[in-house]
């Protein structure tokens, strides 16, 4: 299966992993507090509620059964992110009613911030506060991908605006390590791509509409921190260039 591109001229130049310091410095703040992070993870992991950005929370994604294995514990989003789709600020609120019915969760509107919370960031307080710190005001959430499942050969066709491309972080949260085993997401084109292994405190940051897969070969639950990013694409294109 071969994976068509989107038609911006630039994205042949930004076909590459980027690193913490390319997309945000601050994000040194969940390395450096990573233990504390974990630990609250595991105490709460069993109650966060878990939906599928694919689905009924309106993610624009692939709706396919090939997300079949991956979940999503969504933490905030910009309201933002309504508005270029033609939603108004305060129709998003209005009509929280019906997007709490779509998460399976109550949401808590910070006008002042112009972020929405779910009930999963008041579960997760520490990771909730270290990410807003470090600036990620797009979108966070925890991502889970089930033992032996994948997600197959996709793009994340998720709205952009003006000239910015969504930088997807992937944050290895829970990995456990197994000997002959390994969880990785391959980057690029199927006949040639670029393969990286998921491990704890390791972020992986690329643009979600160059095609990907992602494979968990483990006997136990792979679980990253996403976190999304508007970054000009001109500024990708400069730093990508040798």
């Amino acid at each position: 299966m071969t994976c068509s591109m989107v038609s911006d001229p630039r994205e042949k130049d930004i076909n590459r992993f980027y690193t913490t310091e390319e997309i945000n410095p601050k994000l040194k703040i969940i390395e450096e507090n990573f233990d504390e992070i974990r630990e609250e993870f595991l105490q709460n992991r069993d109650k966060l509620i878990w939906t599928n950005w694919h689905g009924s929370t309106g993610y624009l994604g692939d709706r396919t059964a090939a997300y079949a294995g991956w979940r999503i514990g969504g933490l905030y989003a910009e309201m933002g992110g309504a508005e270029m789709s033609g939603i108004p600020k305060q129709a998003y609120i209005d009509n929280l009613d019906v997007l709490e019915q779509n998460y399976g969760m109550k949401l808590y509107p910070d006008m002042d911030n112009e972020i929405c919370y779910t009930e999963n960031s008041k579960l997760l307080p520490k990771l909730t506060k270290y990410l807003l710190r470090a600036g990620v005001t797009k979108r966070a959430a925890i991502g889970v991908v089930s033992p032996g499942k994948e997600i197959k050969w996709h793009i994340d066709p998720d709205p952009e605006y003006g000239d910015y491309a969504i930088i997807r972080g992937l944050w290895g949260l829970d990995v456990v390590p197994e000997e002959g085993k390994e969880s990785y997401l391959c980057f690029g084109q199927p006949e040639y791509h670029i393969r990286k292994t998921f491990k704890n405190n390791e972020p992986m940051f690329f643009y979600g509409r160059i095609p990907h897969y992602v494979k968990n070969e483990l006997s136990t639950p792979r679980y990253v921190i996403v976190l999304d990013h508007d970054i000009d694409k001109d500024y990708l294109v400069n730093i990508s260039q040798p």
